[in-house]
């Protein structure tokens, strides 16, 4: 029985550590996810989901609805981060560009591109398993 809490622990670790690392990538310039608020919310999201799933290890206690909610929270959030995060961050870089050329009086610097970084990908690779987890134990609890 705690042999599946174990995985949503790796999970949540997951989920907690991809706040630190690139989510977007500007050039060769990586934007973690810690300043922005959606990364606080998935740091909280992690650390909660490691705290649910080491309470399931230690005292076999069962916490995999909340489990499921994390990891659709946390699935919800950076999905959302996805797909509207690129076209922020290349609308800000612009206008910076743009104010800049203004001031210095010269041409306007094109917009570097802007990919998916490895802390986003990571992030739904540990919600998804966090919420399959919790899922897998709520739907086998369900049939019995």
């Amino acid at each position: 029985m705690r042999r599946p809490f174990l995985l949503s622990l790796l999970g949540s670790i997951f989920v907690a550590g991809s706040a630190f690392l690139p989510w977007l990538r500007i050039g060769d310039i990586g934007l973690a996810g810690i300043p922005d608020p959606a990364g606080f919310f998935i740091l909280g999201l992690g650390l909660l989901g490691l705290l649910l799933s080491a309470t399931g290890v230690l005292t076999a206690r069962d916490t995999r609805q909340s489990l499921v909610l994390i990891g659709l929270a946390g699935l919800t959030t950076l999905l959302v981060v996805w797909q509207t995060g690129p076209s922020t961050v290349a609308d800000r870089a612009l206008a910076h560009a743009q104010a800049v050329a203004l001031v210095d009086n010269v041409p306007v610097e094109p917009v570097p591109p802007i990919t998916v970084g490895a802390g986003l990908l990571l992030g739904l690779v540990g919600a998804t398993t966090v919420a399959g987890v919790g899922l897998a134990g709520v739907m086998a609890r369900s049939r019995s």
